[in-house]
């Protein structure tokens, strides 16, 4: 009798094991994941194998998805050429664009509010950014690789009149305003309070903040090298996280407390 129970709970046992492991879903793909190499979207460290906001916001897909996402810095014209040439699986993290969009499709994760960020030189309260943009005196900063925070026409007709510097680096771009090469910019409110901070701008510039155009934040995902299957997965665990206020825990360490106010769907 007392072998027959041993033998009876060593079946349940082993059923249950097996009904187990044949629950748990083990995610064999590897996702390549193409980051814009910027501090503070990402932060090489060796122990940790990265840091910075575009690290973190990956990290907390993977960890939800189960599957392993290998992260790949890089300028953002490489990104580019990576995302078009079908050698990445996701970009983390942008704006739509047009041209992108041609070889990956975008799943947003948040909106943000754009803001100005104009030296003080030449900086006057009663101004509004419209104001700035129509004055030829001010010449504007831009990041080589994407319009990101400028409207289409913004974009345009600075080109016309040539009043744009460029450079594929934002800390170029603030650099650019600290020295009175460029006199205005158009930025994020990451970018903004990492490297105002860090270049100690805090008394050198000032911001009017753009809540009526807020841009759309979020991931690229490559139409050849993505199956449509894994493409609405992606969806469904980044609309959960959203949710859940996941992303907003993250994005707060980054920003303002004021800017956080001028986000949507986080």
């Amino acid at each position: 009798m007392f072998l027959v129970k041993n033998l009876f709970l060593i079946t349940f046992c082993v059923t249950l094991c097996q009904l187990a492991q044949a629950d748990t879903k083990v995610c064999e793909r590897r996702y390549k994941v193409t980051v814009n190499n910027q501090a503070p979207s990402f932060v090489p460290d060796v122990q940790n194998g990265g840091r910075g906001l575009s690290f973190d916001l990956i990290k907390a897909i993977e960890s939800r998805m189960g599957c392993t996402m290998t992260l790949n810095p890089v300028e953002l014209p490489r990104a580019f050429e990576d995302l078009k040439n079908s050698r990445t699986d996701i970009f983390a993290f942008g704006t739509s664009d047009e041209e992108w969009s041609k070889y990956g499709r975008f799943i947003p994760l948040y909106k943000a509010a754009r803001l100005m960020v104009v030296n003080n030189v030449v900086y006057d309260p009663k101004k509004s950014m419209q104001d700035y943009l129509k004055d030829p005196r001010v010449k504007f900063a831009d990041q080589t690789g994407g319009r990101f925070f400028y409207l289409p026409e913004e974009s345009e007709s600075l080109e016309k009149q040539r009043r744009v510097i460029r450079s594929p680096r934002p800390e170029h771009l603030f650099d650019f305003l600290k020295e009175g090469r460029a006199q205005a910019m158009f930025s994020s409110a990451v970018f903004n309070k990492y490297f105002v901070e860090t270049k100690n701008m805090q008394n050198k510039v000032s911001f009017i903040r753009d809540p009526k155009n807020k841009i759309a934040i979020g991931i690229y995902v490559s139409k050849r090298r993505v199956s449509p299957s894994e493409f609405q997965e992606l969806q469904r665990i980044i609309k959960d996280l959203q949710l859940e206020g996941t992303f907003r825990n993250i994005v707060s360490r980054y920003v303002y407390p004021e800017d956080l106010s001028h986000y949507e769907d986080l």
